[in-house]
């Protein structure tokens, strides 16, 4: 081991003493992210969830050990807990661009790809500089064109309760019903037309909560668009 990796052990495990004697004055104290962050850079993981778990007991805002203890629990797989982290982590800081970035790769992974692109495009608001966010929206875009491309196909092949015309079958079903679908209000945001985005929002999301949770992140985004726009304007 190297006299620098020597000295980093050192200084970590003086941090840790340091942050242990705060907590044990004040266990109440934010001190406990810090020392989760020790522990997690000591390898000692188990030992930081579980000082994690406990300081987000009386300090379920901070951010920082929210988006530490999601992290710890993708780096384990536990994909549920860290989608659950990640989505508190966005909810009292919308514009963290790691948390948007590793929550919209955990919904790619679950084939939500609505999802995805929606977590991106209010971190794109806040972080409309930044390449790769562009990138990762552009390519979720292509492969939500080809679902529904392929979805569309399926339907029109084998409809259900469908009736023929000349060898065509025109599914009855679905005649004079809307669908709707978040890349249409994200579509709807993008063209900054918010109060139809506000429509669809209100009538994907059934669970209350859900969707009070998506029409105050399409009025956060709304909000930075504006303030942007007045921003460019101003420097002209």
């Amino acid at each position: 081991m190297s006299g620098k990796e020597n000295m980093e052990d050192h200084e970590l495990a003086e941090l840790g003493k340091k942050y242990e004697n705060i907590l044990s004055k004040d266990p109440e104290s934010n001190t406990f992210s810090l020392l989760a962050n020790v522990l997690y850079r000591q390898g000692k993981t188990d030992k930081a969830i579980g000082v994690l778990i406990r300081g987000l007991g009386y300090n379920k805002n901070n951010v920082t050990a929210r988006f530490l203890l999601g992290k710890i629990y993708y780096e384990r797989w536990m994909i549920n807990q860290a989608k659950k982290e990640m989505e508190k982590v966005l909810q009292y800081s919308p514009q963290n661009l790691q948390a948007a970035k590793l929550l919209s790769q955990i919904y790619r992974s679950e084939d939500k790809w609505d999802k995805a692109l929606q977590t991106l495009s209010v971190a794109y608001s806040f972080h409309s500089s930044d390449e790769n966010v562009v990138v990762e929206m552009k390519e979720i875009k292509k492969e939500i064109s080809k679902k529904e491309a392929k979805l569309s196909k399926q339907v029109f092949e084998t409809p259900s309760g469908s009736r023929k015309i000349k060898g065509i079958e025109i599914d009855d079903s679905s005649k004079n019903e809307e669908v709707y679908t978040e890349t249409m209000a994200n579509l709807y945001i993008e063209q900054g037309q918010y109060d139809k985005a506000r429509e669809v929002l209100e009538k994907i999301f059934t669970n209350e909560t859900e969707r009070n949770l998506a029409i105050e992140k399409l009025e956060e985004t709304k909000l930075n668009k504006m303030n942007l726009t007045a921003e460019l304007s101003s420097r002209e």
